[in-house]
């Protein structure tokens, strides 16, 4: 190419020629070389050249060189080039050579993705979308929009790859415009898949769902989840999966597939494979089978398997081979049963399988299976089967199935059927006339008639038992074919005596019509009949023995007729049939029988229509009258006499008629109107055409009439009545009659006023007195409620009002006595009543009623109006089953002696709001002048709430047990309820019940708390609370409403104490009062009352938070609130006996609380809580309120120093104050401070110790420890000066001990000295015990500060460098114990007061107190305040024991640390054995044992010579005490343990057995006697003597050590209880404490190789 071309060229040409031929391996070299640089350079020349005329920047819609010619390669299918280029733009994002930035990468890529056509580089379109980088531009979400779409499209392509049906990419982005298209391909695509080979399993199908839900999600979001399904289950039955089916049918996590879709959807897959069926035996039939038992059982389902079965199965059986597409061609079933019974020989004799077979193709209705009983009657009768035929036909012919006629009327009137009955051939033919053509009408009919007839006639046979034959000369061979065997010469007689019968039973025509009997010699059907059944008809119609009727309920009427009457019918019938007019006593006779009583209205018209068929009318006017007389009953006699008006009346109108038609009609229309009374017209009518005969018969009828029916009323009124006495007008009978009637209605409720009315009118009775009598009886019966006696009489008011006189003098005299009080209804009817009564007597202005003139109280409304208002209260608290209305009102005034307990008896949540009304619309009858003590509307109110709460107060307090927070939760709920249904009715109370009430809500706590076991602290109290403080906050919200309506009313608290609640309530829920204290608080806070004043208030609220342990950060925060609210005068409380006291701020509030309670502690109360609750308030430091804390502490600590200061108060109260101060210090914390039991809910000052040390007089710099320094010391002079008076009172009375005798211990020693030479008894010796007891807590702790007051930094200083070489020198420091110990004895710390205890020991020693001594001196070994007696004074008291008891003073000394005067009462006990001997009182001291283990003296007595007699006695103690155990030990395995426990004895063995006897052992071993100890040993193991040698001795020995050394291991706490080893407690608890070591030591010293 030649320069000129080149320069020719557009730019972007050049830049393709640049890439041309480029590959994969060196397209990013190309671009990095030639093309982005020629690129680049022609983009900023345009720039520039854009610039010059303001185009700062380059179109964006531009695409660059590159991103081009990308484009026109992803076309030509190079994806690989492109994910090369595109992975190394995401490199170059940083200098943007390759793409301008991240969304233009980012859409260039998707642009070449979907540009390529390829179908198979769903991997190279992975790559690439996962190189690209991740935009976080919130302005680029249509580009994130289109990559995760491009992500959703590539996955897509991939699976329908995999499935065999592939698309480009960009066929997703246009799929939503042809959806019908992608409903397509997913179609192909599960079509392939169920073609694949080998079949595919259920993991495959279920792989198969889950890709089919991916597409839809990322590539066909337009399509239905629920067509997806469809499709998919439609391919699951064609592939045969039904059992898969089935699952996915029912609906999965993602989408439900209604019931009918996927029951057709099943029904659809069983029709396509039914219907491509080669055979019936193929396997598409048994698949359809198994599709369909998916839903077995749908209705529509098991329609189509039952169509299945019918083709496959039934139709088989029957001969019929239809292929399912033959089948689908055959649009009406029907056809097919048709076939199916032609099919075959003998196919029609299944009909029940035939009907089946209909049934199941669909023929299941009625007239369906009909037409199938139709074809199969015609096949059979076609077949000769004439018995099904006409079975099958008299079936059809019940059911009414028109189309059978034919077939019918020809069985009927063939002769085939030997077996068909006249009945069945009558109901055939009756049915073919029913339905047959106009054409057949007539001969079927002549036809009916003969087969009617010859049922009649077979009927009566049946009832009579009678044969024709008994009573003619002729055979019946004939008798209904028209044909008569006899001979030419015998006719003319034959014929005679037809014609002398027929004129017994029909007409003789006189006239030149006569009957032409010679054309009755041609009808020999006629003749024949008459010759042979009519003598047998006439016999039967003769014989009284059939003249009964027939009993039956279930036939009709007719039926029921008698066999005389049948028959006479039967002669009528063949009569007119033949053309002759019957006799009128035929007539007449069937007439009689008809109308016979007992009868029907509808027998009398039947009866009537044959009379009228009567020749002589008049004969029939005899028949009614015969009628009329034989009948009794009304009712009959009624309907025979206007059927007899009905007969005339038909007979003076026919002879208008001028044919049978028009008498018909005639008939019909007077007997539709047979219970209308005849007109006068129409009784002129008949007047006129037969006015000799008719006027008299009806003038009889109608007085035959009115006497019945007079009769009838009073029969009916009055059972039983004597009608005659009636008629003869006998008043007084009349009277009591009536009136007893009346009276009956009292018990059994019958509406009979108008009638009663009646008779009295009728027969001359008052009618006023019948209706008041009627009216009165009536309101005093309990069966006739007010609605039914307003019923009653509704008709009658006016006549009522009439006599509006007689109905008060009789309500006020007799009904309203009669009444219950409770009946209200009733006795508002009769205020109502009485009102209307006053009413209309006033408007008829007739003179004044009588009425009570001394009212008890005048009212302002007059008796009408008074009984109307009456009424009206009445009627509204008739609900109120209990109220007895009569205590609340008369007939003229309110009942005042029992109205207020009336009321009050029935106020309840159901009714009070009615009897509010009640009251007031009551009270107000009276206006101004009503009694005071007649209660009030309002008071209802309040008395209603007031009850409600005393009755949830009784229920707190007796029936509720609260045991627990559900409890009292509960409870709340039941008082919140109780507010919310009185709330209503508080608003109409009275201001000071208003108050009443409020305050009670507040006080009904107080029976909780009572009842209350413990005090829910959980989760649950504290909901209680905070439910409850909810409450009376609402409870005050709701009363604010109240006042300020009344601006007037004054309250029972202040605002202050809604602020208290508030502020409270926000602690509790904060968590800075616990649930124990808020209920502690708001019970004593209700049970102080409420005051309406913010000081008091607060004083109050305040205290009952203190006195519940609240803390002080708590107080002062509910203290600052209401501080902050209200100005600061309101905090002055101001008493009519003492001055004002200020609360303005926490100091003084806490005095004047203190206050309080030092009064009461002064006057001599016992409860002294209070005052704890008040002192641990201020214990801790918290919050920000320090300084507060501090300031409050002051005045509290000041005020109580004064109060121990004051001398007139008792000594007791004094001790009690200063030991609380001294308590709450906190310098005393390890000791016993309180003289008697602890106080609870007491807690020490935090820091206060620290501030008291700041106000000590420092010019105070005595060394002496035991003079008194500070204030706090002073306090505890004081205090025990004043215990220690108490305590010597019992000594005596005139000793005392003041404060200035404990200054020091010398002034303590002196006086003591002076005490113990007034002690003369050991009661006196416990009282200076108990004093010293005092001191000694005192004097010890005042050294014990002095020896701590030295700076502890010698001993404490870690960083010094005496420690470096400390844990080098560890073990020489433990090889120095012993030295160091011995040094300690040199420096042993003497007890203060160890002159006294000298003192209190001598006498204890003079009084031979042994065993106190000894417990005296083991309690001082386990103290630390030093030893009590020092050297000078443990000999000079050894001394005088010595001459007393030298055991007594060996035992002393061995609780004493000195060795020497140990070992002297040593030699002297050693002295006294080798004199005496082993007396029986020391043989068995085991604490002589114990203290010579523990003391350390043992090896001296075992080493030394000189002491071996009492080495002796100790290994006698030995022996004596093996011996002891193994005694009691064999007992106890003989006898078992003994029931009341172990004895002390057995105790002690105990004592020896694991303590005192191994101690020895281990003491003879470390001794070096090793036979005597395995001697020992082996003898209290209790083995043979024989085995006591030495090599065993001593394996026995150390088997023996082990062993105590193994239990002291495993048992470490067998001595928990060691009250036993009194009173060496502290002695047997420090040998036990060394019997480890002491046995490890004497183990250490043991051969090791002995066996």
């Amino acid at each position: 190419m030649s320069l000129v071309t080149w320069e020719q060229l557009p730019d972007y040409e050049k830049f393709k020629l640049i890439m041309m031929g480029v590959k994969e391996d060196n397209v990013i070299s190309r671009l990095h070389k030639k093309a982005i640089p020629f690129m680049q350079r022609r983009f900023h020349s345009v720039s520039r050249d854009d610039a010059t005329v303001g185009n700062l920047t380059r179109d964006k819609t531009v695409d660059s060189f590159l991103i081009r010619w990308l484009k026109e390669i992803a076309t030509q299918s190079k994806l690989d080039m492109c994910l090369v280029i595109i992975e190394e733009g995401c490199r170059d994002m940083v200098n943007h050579q390759f793409f301008k930035d991240e969304v233009e990468l980012v859409d260039c890529a998707l642009q070449c993705m979907y540009l390529c056509t390829d179908i198979d580089r769903w991997s190279t379109m992975t790559t690439i979308l996962s190189k690209l980088p991740h935009i976080r531009d919130l302005e680029t979400e249509d580009i994130k929009r289109r990559l995760k779409l491009a992500e959703g499209h590539v996955e897509a392509g991939r699976l329908l790859t995999n499935y065999q049906v592939p698309k480009p990419i960009s066929f997703f982005l246009d799929a939503h415009c042809d959806e019908k298209g992608v409903k397509q391909i997913l179609r192909l695509l599960l079509s392939k898949f169920i073609r694949w080979q080998p079949g595919r399993t259920d993991h495959d199908w279920a792989n198969m769902w889950r890709d089919l839900l991916s597409l839809q999600e990322k590539a066909f979001p337009f399509l239905d989840l629920e067509y997806l399904l469809i499709e998919f289950c439609r391919g699951l039955l064609k592939a045969g999966k039904f059992s898969l089916a089935r699952n996915y049918l029912k609906g999965t996590s993602s989408v439900a597939l209604a019931t009918d879709k996927a029951e057709n959807l099943v029904i659809q897959a069983a029709r396509e494979y039914f219907f491509s069926a080669p055979t019936l035996a193929c396997s598409e039939i048994w698949k359809a089978k198994e599709c369909l038992n998916i839903f077995p059982s749908s209705r529509n389902v098991r329609v189509e398997a039952d169509i299945i079965d019918a083709v496959t199965v039934r139709l088989p059986n029957l001969g019929v081979n239809l292929l399912p597409m033959a089948f689908r061609q055959i649009k009406d079933p029907m056809e097919i049963i048709k076939l199916a019974v032609t099919s075959q020989s003998g196919a029609y004799l299944n009909v029940d399988e035939l009907i089946e077979i209909a049934k199941l193709l669909g023929l299941s209705s009625q007239q369906d299976i009909s037409t199938v009983q139709e074809a199969i009657a015609r096949e059979a009768a076609f077949a000769g089967d004439v018995q099904l035929a006409f079975d099958l036909c008299l079936v059809l012919a019940k059911k009414g199935h028109g189309s059978i006629w034919d077939l019918c009327a020809a069985l009927a009137r063939s002769q085939a059927l030997e077996t068909m009955d006249s009945k069945s051939q009558k109901l055939l033919l009756g049915f073919a006339l029913s339905h047959c053509d106009e054409e057949s009408i007539g001969e079927l009919l002549h036809e009916w008639k003969d087969v009617d007839m010859q049922d009649h006639c077979e009927t009566l046979i049946t009832l009579t038992g009678r044969e024709p034959s008994e009573f003619s000369e002729q055979s019946s061979s004939g008798e209904f074919s028209g044909r008569i065997d006899v001979g030419s010469k015998d006719k003319e007689p034959q014929f005679e005596k037809v014609k002398s019968l027929l004129s017994l039973v029909a007409q003789t025509l006189s006239s030149p019509n006569e009957y032409d009997w010679e054309s009755l010699k041609e009808n020999g059907k006629v003749v024949s009949f008459a010759a042979s059944h009519l003598p047998w008809l006439l016999k039967l119609s003769e014989d009284a023995e059939f003249g009964k009727r027939l009993s039956s309920d279930t036939v009709s009427t007719i039926q029921r007729v008698s066999v005389r009457t049948r028959a006479v019918m039967a002669i009528l019938t063949w009569l007119t049939r033949s053309g002759f007019a019957p006799r009128d006593d035929m007539i007449a006779s069937l007439a009689k029988s008809i109308i016979e009583p007992p009868v029907s209205d509808g027998e009398d018209v039947i009866g009537c229509s044959v009379l009228l068929n009567l020749i002589d009318a008049f004969h029939g006017a005899e028949i009614i009258e015969e009628q009329l007389k034989i009948r009794e009953n009304y009712r009959e006699f009624s309907s025979l006499m206007n059927v007899g008006m009905i007969y005339s009346l038909l007979h003076s109108h026919g002879i208008q008629c001028a044919n049978p038609a028009e008498r018909r009609g005639l008939l019909l229309n007077k007997l539709q109107e047979k219970n209308k009374l005849l007109s006068s017209d129409e009784c002129n009518k008949v007047h006129e055409a037969q006015s000799t005969f008719w006027n008299e018969w009806k003038v009889k009828l109608e007085q035959q009439k009115t006497v019945a029916d007079k009769s009838r009323v009073l029969e009916k009124l009055i059972p039983g009545v004597e009608i005659s006495r009636f008629f003869s007008g006998d008043v007084e009978y009349i009277e009591s009659v009536l009136f007893s009637l009346i009276e009956s209605v009292k018990m059994d409720k019958k509406y009979i006023l108008k009638d009663a009315l009646i008779v009295a009118h009728t027969y001359g009775l008052d009618h006023s007195t019948v209706l008041l009598y009627y009216l009165s009886t009536i309101l005093v019966s309990e069966v006739w409620s007010v609605d039914d006696i307003m019923e009653e009489v509704s008709d009658f008011k006016e006549e009522i009002l009439a006599c509006a006189e007689e109905v008060i003098k009789s309500i006020s005299l007799s009904v309203y006595p009669a009444i219950d009080g409770h009946d209200k209804q009733r006795l508002a009817f009769i205020y109502h009543l009485l009102s209307d009564c006053y009413t209309h007597h006033e408007e008829s202005k007739e003179l004044p009623l009588a009425v009570d003139q001394h009212l008890v109280q005048p009212r302002t409304v007059g008796l009408a109006q008074f009984c109307n208002i009456v009424g009206q209260e009445c009627s509204r608290v008739s609900f109120i089953k209990g109220l007895n209305f009569k205590n609340i009102a008369g007939l003229q005034d309110l009942n005042f002696g029992s109205f207020n307990d009336e009321v009050c008896a029935q106020i309840n949540e159901d009714n009070v709001e009615p009897l509010a009304k009640m009251v007031q619309n009551l009270v107000l009858i009276y206006g101004d002048t009503a009694r005071e003590d007649l209660l009030s509307w309002k008071y209802v109110y309040t008395h209603y709430v007031v009850s409600s709460l005393i009755t949830l107060e009784d229920k707190a307090e007796r029936e509720t047990h609260f045991q627990s927070s559900e409890d009292i939760y509960a409870f709340i709920d039941e008082i919140e309820q109780m507010y919310g249904i009185c709330k209503k009715h508080i608003g109409f109370m009275e201001y000071q019940g208003v108050l009443d009430i409020v305050l009670r809500f507040f006080t009904i706590i107080l029976p909780i708390h009572k009842n209350l076991r413990n005090v829910p602290g959980d989760l649950t109290g504290k909901e209680c609370l905070v439910k409850l403080i909810s409450f009376w906050l609402r409870l005050m919200n709701d009363t604010e409403d109240l006042f300020l309506l009344d601006s007037s009313s004054e309250r029972f608290y202040s605002e202050c104490s809604i602020t208290c609640l508030r502020v409270f309530l926000d602690l509790l829920l904060k968590e800075i009062v616990s649930p124990n204290q808020g209920w502690g608080t708001v019970v004593k806070y209700v049970s102080g009352g409420f005051k309406c004043s913010v000081a008091i208030e607060t004083f109050n609220f305040c205290r009952a938070m203190i006195f519940s342990g609240c803390g002080f950060e708590a107080i002062s925060h509910v203290f600052s609130n209401i501080l902050a609210q209200f100005p600061p005068g309101s905090f002055f409380i101001t008493t009519d006996v003492e001055p004002s006291v200020n609360i303005q701020d926490l100091p003084n509030l806490y005095l004047s609380i203190l206050e309080t309670v030092l009064q009461e502690i002064a006057r001599g109360s016992a409860e002294r809580q209070s005052l704890h609750y008040l002192l641990s308030s201020l214990s801790k430091l918290e919050g920000d309120c320090e300084e507060h804390l501090k300031k409050v502490r002051l005045v509290v600590w000041n005020r109580l120093s004064t109060f121990s200061d004051n001398l007139q108060l008792p000594s007791h109260l004094r001790v009690y104050v200063l030991e609380l101060m001294q308590f709450i210090s906190g310098r005393k914390k390890n000791l016993k401070v309180f003289s008697s039991e602890g106080p609870t809910y007491l807690l020490p000052w935090e820091a206060w110790d620290d501030l008291q040390d700041r106000t000590i007089d420092h010019e105070n710099t005595s060394d002496d420890p035991t003079v008194v320094k500070d204030s706090s010391s002073r306090f505890s002079s004081t205090l025990v000066a004043l215990k220690s008076s108490q305590l010597v009172l019992s000594i005596s009375p005139s000793l005392e001990i003041t404060p200035e005798d404990t200054l020091s211990v010398d002034s303590a020693v002196s006086c003591f000295l002076r005490v113990s030479e007034s002690a003369t008894t050991p009661s006196h010796i416990s009282s200076l015990l108990a004093v010293l007891a005092e001191w000694e807590g005192f004097f010890t702790a005042r050294v014990d500060d002095g020896d701590s007051a030295e700076p502890p930094d010698a001993v404490n200083n870690w960083s010094s460098d005496d420690w470096d070489e400390g844990w080098e020198s560890f073990q020489e420091e433990s090889s120095m114990e012993k030295e160091t110990k011995e040094c300690n004895n040199n420096t042993l710390s003497i007890h203060p007061l160890h002159i006294c205890w000298m003192t209190v020991i001598k006498k204890m020693v003079k009084f031979s107190s042994q065993t106190d001594i000894l417990k005296l001196l083991d309690q001082n070994a386990g103290k630390n305040c030093g030893v009590l007696l020092d050297e000078d004074d443990t000999r000079i008291l050894t001394q005088n024991a010595l001459e007393m008891d030298c055991f007594l003073a060996l035992k002393m000394t061995l609780l004493l640390p000195y060795e020497a005067i140990q070992l002297q009462c040593l030699g002297a006990v050693e002295n006294k054995l080798k004199e005496e001997g082993i007396s029986e009182d020391i043989a068995h001291d085991h604490f002589f044992f114990v203290l010579v283990l523990s003391s350390g003296i043992l090896p001296n007595i075992i080493t030394e010579a000189s002491y071996g007699t009492t080495f002796s006695y100790l290994c006698f103690m030995v022996g004596n005490f093996c011996r002891q155990f193994q005694e009691a030990h064999a007992s106890t395995i003989k006898h078992g343990a003994s029931i009341g426990g172990e004895r002390n004895e057995e105790k002690l063995d105990f004592l020896f057995v694991k303590l005192v006897f191994p101690c020895f052992i281990a003491e003879l071993v470390k001794a070096n006697q090793h036979i005597l100890a395995g001697f020992l040993v082996t003898k209290f193991m209790h083995m043979n003597a024989s085995l006591s040698l030495i090599n065993i001795a001593e394996s026995t020995l150390r088997k023996y050590l082990e062993r105590q050394f193994e239990e002291v291991q495993e048992r470490k706490s067998s001595w928990e209880n060691s009250s036993f080893c009194e009173p060496l407690l502290n002695t047997a608890a420090n040998l036990r404490g060394k019997f480890e070591n002491l046995i490890q030591s004497a183990l250490s010293l043991l051969p090791t190789d002995v066996r």
